[in-house]
């Protein structure tokens, strides 16, 4: 191929912006300081934004701002407010994981690029299609993509591709992560990820760290890559400091210009930059074994210390002057970014005043210090008659620098304003249930649960769950016909196509009203609203069947590396660890963090783990404040229980009684 793919570096400060820069970035990926899934990078506020747009434009390096975190309903209306601002200022695109946000910024500021977080879980085909009718130009891929499945997704979607090369490897499947937010109230889902999968856990009895993965490094498969036609090779580590992003960014712009792969000093250096016990390129070619790791001290104290030396680079600018008596004068300042031309002040004739000769003309538009850029050439067109001044030129040359630098845009026609989506009222009760398995299913669950959900390939005669990960080169898993439970844009998109009833898991990350309106215009019936909501933020969003988990254990992790047995390792069900390959067996086990608490562990039948909260949250004996909160779709979990325990919760259910004696629980608070 002669086109390579756009280098995409972090920029989690201005020190990073200008090391990303300095290294040969195409492009940067940076927050503001609200609504971005890194918040405890150092970010950017208003004026420090502005600066690092126009800085980027000078260098004709694109502007990608991360505005991908799910939001509340009462937060929309500033998420506008400040993409309104950003499309102003000039920034090249917004990194969106909020459908509803995205649904918004189409409507009211249609001409602004953007592009699909991996939070928002997109990874077959039919994703990047479903999200390129709802008006995204890219999809970044997950971590997890494997070299035949990335050559499937850039053959056959209509829409950029951006897959991770380099960095730190999230352990559950990105935006089906709310660890965090359980044990510590810090959730990934809007930017604050506290990183339980980095501590250590009694897995099979063992002590180890068994949800802490390697990083990732694909710096010895960029020849397999550049065949695949993908987009946009990015870079992670908005949390790491500027001479990490400038040592990864000037290796990988150096692969990429070679066209070729790294040699072994090249990933030793990588390493020294920053690793955890070496790097992984386990899931890239479907190989997921040998992949945890941690960072330990000795690598820290070998780790590259070296100080960033700053932004050095500057950018040719061939300059023309021209000078005529009784017109502006002409200034026009070009590099290979861009080009401006300013009407300096008018050229009055010489008299007896002697015009500035030319070399004295190039030497005042070669100041160029404090600006990006450098004199390369200067022409200097003024008539014999003409008098141009020292400061006619100064003014002329400052002007045209700023307006290099200069990316704003003319404002939208509209004010962007957010309208909630009205929805008529549902009065209904309704319950549903899933199960891990149909030997959990008691008799009484037919008679109390108006649909119940079982994972594909073990649901029987009932609505099959679809796999929450399932890559294109994988097998079809839709019925032909009847309802299916989707947890991906994708899946509803595939599901409408194929003529099947729909509803959408958790998975969707329904966090408001417009998020659950976009997933019932793609024909969902009901969305189950994220879990991690709180009883005031249900309330505020409009659905005409509002569902949520009201009995069970909430899936924490989505673990696409089989944590049972180590990678396959240790598998003693023939699956070998590995998505995709089938078995009918229940795989069960448990991990136990240091206050001794435990968090279950279950297989589905393709080797995917879901890891389940330690407890159960249990509403039983507060049905009318499920009433207050409007929700009418209860959905219960069913995960570890018995049949036994089923038969119990549901009689417990039926007569509103509190939980028993000896059982942990949660509320919906």
């Amino acid at each position: 191929m002669n086109n390579l793919p756009e280098l995409l570096a972090p920029a989690g400060s201005f020190a990073s912006l200008e090391a990303a820069i300095e290294g040969g970035a195409d492009a940067v990926y940076l927050g503001s300081s609200k609504f971005n899934a890194r918040m405890r990078a150092g970010n950017f506020d208003d004026e420090e934004l502005t600066s690092a747009l126009r800085l980027c434009h000078a260098y004709g390096v694109k502007s990608y701002i991360t505005m991908n975190i799910r939001l509340f309903d009462r937060e929309i209306s500033e998420a506008l407010d400040l993409a309104k601002r950003l499309y102003e200022d000039g920034a090249s695109a917004l990194i969106l994981a909020d459908n509803g946000l995205a649904a918004e910024i189409k409507r009211n500021i249609p001409d602004f690029e953007i592009h699909a977080s991996t939070q928002l879980s997109g990874h077959t085909v039919s994703d990047a299609k479903a999200l390129m009718e709802a008006g995204f130009s890219r999809m970044v891929c997950p971590r997890e993509i494997t070299r035949n499945g990335l050559d499937t997704l850039c053959k056959d979607s209509h829409i950029e591709i951006e897959m991770f090369v380099h960095g730190a490897y999230c352990v559950s499947f990105s935006g089906q992560c709310i660890m965090s937010a359980v044990m510590g109230g810090r959730s990934g889902n809007r930017g604050s990820c506290a990183q339980p999968c980095r501590q250590p856990y009694t897995l099979d009895g063992k002590k180890c760290y068994p949800v802490s993965l390697k990083d990732m490094c694909l710096a010895g498969s960029i020849e397999d890559i550049l065949r695949s036609g993908v987009a946009s090779l990015k870079l992670e580590g908005r949390q790491k400091p500027a001479e990490y992003v400038y040592g990864v960014t000037k290796t990988y712009r150096r692969l990429l210009d070679e066209r070729r792969n790294a040699t072994e000093d090249e990933i030793a250096y990588l390493a020294s930059l920053f690793s955890r016990q070496g790097f992984s390129d386990g899931y890239y070619k479907s190989a997921p074994r040998n992949m945890l790791g941690v960072r330990t001290m000795e690598e820290f104290e070998a780790s590259d210390k070296s100080v960033f030396q700053g932004l050095n680079r500057k950018v040719k600018a061939e300059v023309i002057a021209t000078a005529t008596v009784g017109e502006p004068l002409r200034y026009t300042m070009t590099t290979k970014y861009g080009e401006v031309t300013v009407d300096g002040d008018v050229v009055n004739a010489a008299d007896t005043v002697k015009s500035m000769s030319e070399e004295d003309a190039e030497k005042c538009a070669a100041k160029l210090g404090g600006t990006p850029f450098i004199l390369n050439s200067f022409t200097y067109n003024c008539a014999e008659d003409a008098f141009v001044s020292r400061s006619m030129l100064n003014r002329a040359r400052r002007e045209a620098a700023e307006k290099l630098c200069d990316p704003s845009r003319i404002p939208p026609d509209t004010q962007p304003e957010y309208i909630p989506p009205e929805s008529a009222k549902n009065n209904t009760v309704v319950y549903t249930a899933e199960f891990s398995h149909e030997c959990q299913i008691p008799d009484t669950a037919q008679g109390f649960f108006s649909e119940i959900f079982l994972p594909a390939g073990r649901h029987g005669s009932h609505t099959p769950i679809l796999p929450p990960v399932r890559f294109d080169e994988q097998r079809d898993i839709y019925p032909k016909d009847g309802r299916v439970m989707t947890n991906t844009t994708g899946q509803l998109y595939e599901a409408k196509k194929r003529g099947l009833s729909a509803v959408c898991s958790h998975r969707l990350n329904v966090f408001n009203s417009k998020t659950a309106e976009v997933a019932r215009d793609m024909g969902a019936e009901f969305s189950i609203l994220s879990p991690e909501l709180t009883a005031a933020q249900i309330r505020d969003i409009h659905a005409e069947n509002k569902s949520a988990i009201v009995y069970g254990r909430i899936p924490l992790m989505t673990l696409c590396r089989c944590a049972i047995s180590d990678g396959g390792k240790n598998c003693k069900r023939g699956g070998g660890g590995i998505i995709g390959k089938k078995s009918d067996s229940f795989c069960q086990s448990e991990i136990k963090d240091r206050k001794g608490v435990t968090f279950p562990i279950i297989s589905l039948p393709d080797c995917t783990n879901i890891v389940y909260n330690s407890v159960p949250i249990y509403m039983a004996d507060k049905q009318e404040e499920l009433d207050r909160m409007g929700i009418t779709h209860r959905h219960f979990v069913f995960t570890t229980e018995t049949k036994e325990e089923c038969r119990e919760i549901i009689r417990r259910y039926m007569k509103k009684l509190p939980a028993p004696e000896n059982m942990s629980f949660t509320r919906i608070k």
